[in-house]
């Protein structure tokens, strides 16, 4: 499955991914001078109002890639729009999660912001999914000396 028919699949069943939520934009460009392009998979609000940042994977060669993109997409969702950190929601949506639960588990251990991990299981043919939520591995911050 290409990321693009997975986006599409996911925005017109997004209260699959967290119940109450409300697709604004598939693709959002968030202009920045300090960056390159920031393309928002899927840009979304929640129930409380919160910016909601949707990233999606389909495989482990190109989930590698998934926390660099939201970094960067925090970053600037936060110098063009002045949100907080508090007002920020990302989801990491992958379909393969071996290469990415490490950095994921660090990220989540790392970040100010709410973040949350599901994989995605395709079904019927890859026409329909369900979700399943990722808990994080606990981080070791190595030895106290």
């Amino acid at each position: 499955m290409k990321e693009s028919d997975l986006r599409d699949m996911i925005a017109k069943n997004i209260d699959k991914i967290k119940p109450g939520l409300i697709l604004l934009k598939k693709e959002q460009y968030i202009p920045s001078s300090k960056c390159t392009k920031s393309f928002i998979d899927l840009y979304a609000k929640d129930k409380e109002g919160n910016h909601v940042l949707i990233e999606l994977k389909c495989n482990n060669s190109a989930a590698r890639q998934a926390i660099h993109e939201v970094n960067k997409y925090v970053e600037t969702v936060k110098q063009y729009l002045g949100v907080k950190n508090s007002e920020i929601h990302v989801i990491i949506a992958s379909i393969e999660w071996s290469e990415l639960l490490l950095p994921f588990s660090r990220f989540c251990s790392d970040t100010s912001f709410s973040v949350e991990g599901l994989r995605i299981n395709l079904l019927e043919n890859n026409a329909d999914f369900e979700v399943e939520t990722i808990e994080p591995f606990n981080i070791s911050n190595g030895r106290l000396i």
